[in-house]
């Protein structure tokens, strides 16, 4: 006997479906609740459930008093309804790291190709702060986190660097949920002189340096999860 599919999870296609058809973008407006439930031929209690459901998944948004509208695309939502807590084992980490690594690889020939002066000046001075503090068994997560930002930002592409922030979040998050393995200050240390390396390789331009520091940075990490790099 098959499922029954709930009223509002099929509000939900509704809705969706709706804004496809009627090509809206975000911060455009759809039609009032009344409105909508009859033209699209669902209740109105399924059809509050369907929005308070797409508003937790980042699609539209209910302001009181206005409307539902449209939401700028973003992948906060994503990042909000992930459970940290259910992927933390290592073969998880070294899979999520290995998309994360092509990601980034992927782009490093335009990124050779636009860095500016500025941003190298500025990857620099975080991969030197990265190295004070691993010395001094200080976490350099916000610096890292930024390095990473500042090295793609000469791409000028909102979608890559959210993507980018989106992976470097869920994996910093899953190491902490993963126990002592990220607290090796040997390891930190490591950690920061890849980087160095890498703005190294970027001063100069050197694209085929630049990869072989960034594998090296990447590989440095999946050697302490027993996976691997495939």
């Amino acid at each position: 006997m098959a499922t029954k599919i709930p009223a509002y999870k099929l509000a939900q296609g509704e809705i969706k479906q709706y804004i496809e058809k009627n090509n809206l973008r975000e911060g455009d407006a759809l039609p009032p609740e009344g409105k909508l439930a009859e033209e699209l031929g669902i209740s109105r209690p399924s059809l509050r459930e369907a929005v308070k459901a797409l508003e937790s998944l980042g699609i539209i948004e209910s302001r009181h008093g206005e409307g539902i509208y449209v939401k700028p695309f973003t992948f906060d939502s994503i990042l909000e309804n992930l459970p940290y807590s259910m992927i933390t084992n290592d073969s998880q980490i070294s899979d999520l790291l290995y998309v994360r690594t092509y990601l980034e690889v992927g782009a490093l020939a335009s990124v050779v190709k636009n860095i500016q002066p500025e941003n190298t000046l500025k990857l620099r001075r975080l991969a030197e702060k990265m190295l004070e503090k691993a010395r001094q068994n200080e976490s350099f997560a916000d610096e890292d986190r930024e390095f990473h930002a500042e090295m793609y930002r000469c791409l000028d592409n909102r979608f890559l660097l959210a993507l980018i922030d989106l992976f470097w979040n869920i994996f910093n998050n899953m190491l902490k949920q993963s126990g002592p393995a990220n607290t090796d200050p040997w390891a930190a240390e490591a950690t920061a002189n890849d980087h160095l390396s890498i703005v190294n390789m970027l001063e100069t331009k050197d694209e085929a340096g630049l990869l072989k520091a960034h594998l090296g940075h990447f590989e440095s990490i999946f050697k302490r999860y027993p996976k691997g790099v495939a």
